[in-house]
């Protein structure tokens, strides 16, 4: 990475090669992005991935993808990462702060993660959460929360109350 970014330095005084390299980068980006999702379809297909599994994997890759291309471009156009990550590093922090203030909402969406990490239940599924003597069918699995239908309509179960109560997954017919 250092060697990079000397290499990067030494071409600071050329703007015309650095929006060479950023124009190469954007069209290998672009490429980048269409056979990553392009192979995805096809893995989802072949292996009949869930499409909601399918979704999340690419939003993650996308943007592992958009972030690698942005500190690349950070590095071309002469920008100090050590700064960079110490802004990145306060952002942070001052986010994990209001995450602490909100954990209720931060409780979900790492129950979110976990519940498509291990995938006890899938959309289709009929769910009977015992403790409440509610079922519904799952018809969107969310970050924050899952929806459930039943004959009187849509309703939403916080994730974190998959965790919390026990709860029994009818398989559809």
């Amino acid at each position: 990475m250092d060697q990079l970014t000397n290499f990067i330095n030494k071409l600071e005084t050329n703007y015309l090669v650095q929006l060479a390299i950023t124009l190469v980068i954007i069209i290998l980006f672009l490429a980048s992005r269409w056979v990553i999702k392009k192979s995805l379809r096809r893995l989802a297909a072949k292996f009949s991935y869930d499409p909601n599994r399918t979704a999340a994997t690419k939003r993650i890759i996308m943007g592992a993808l958009y972030t690698f291309v942005i500190l690349l471009l950070v590095i071309i156009w002469g920008g100090d990462l050590n700064n960079l990550w110490v802004s990145i590093g306060s952002i942070l922090g001052v986010i994990a702060i209001g995450f602490f203030a909100i954990w209720s909402i931060l409780s979900n969406i790492v129950a979110g993660i976990i519940i498509y990490t291990i995938n006890p239940f899938k959309i289709t599924d009929t769910l009977v959460l015992v403790e409440k003597e509610v079922t519904g069918k799952v018809i969107d699995i969310g970050l924050i929360y899952t929806k459930l239908q039943d004959k009187d309509g849509i309703f939403t179960v916080p994730n974190n109350v998959f965790f919390q109560q026990i709860v029994k997954v009818k398989k559809p017919k």
